[in-house]
């Protein structure tokens, strides 16, 4: 019991890290969006990991059920992906770290004027100045990530 506790405490505080990034590149108003879009993309990622380590034991040729359990090839499976393939994979993956603090905004929204490509979308205030529309427009309220 106390195992799966911890481990599913440990996953998620490990996703803490990972929220805030999205949050912080993420479009004003669009943090749940992108949220949603990354669990997704991660959850398919879990099923395919799955596969392909089914599909390695089984090329391995280890056998796993039964009386006759063969696990002479283990220990070069687990250099091989436990060891070999993490650095291949993260040591690159160590450049992808934006170089700024983490106080700082990764992508300055106003001054890409992301809003500005979809004329006819935000309406004119009943005021009809459409500085107050903009004003009224939740997408850009500052943020406190």
């Amino acid at each position: 019991l106390g195992n799966a506790v911890f481990e599913n405490l440990v996953v998620i505080l490990q996703s803490i890290p990972m929220s805030a990034i999205y949050a912080k590149i993420a479009p004003p108003g669009m943090e749940s969006a992108v949220f949603a879009y990354t669990v997704g993309i991660a959850n398919f990622c879990g099923m395919v990991s799955s596969l392909i380590g089914s599909g390695v034991i089984q090329w391995s040729g280890m056998k796993t059920v039964g009386e006759n359990c063969d696990f002479e090839s283990l220990p070069y499976l687990i250099v091989i992906f436990q060891i070999l393939v993490p650095m291949i994979v993260g040591i690159p993956a160590v450049f992808l770290i934006p170089n700024v603090l983490q106080t700082e905004h990764l992508i300055d929204w106003e001054s890409e004027r992301w809003y500005e490509d979809r004329p006819g979308e935000l309406e004119v205030s009943e005021h009809g100045n459409e500085d107050e529309a903009f004003a009224e427009d939740s997408r850009l309220e500052p943020h406190l990530l």
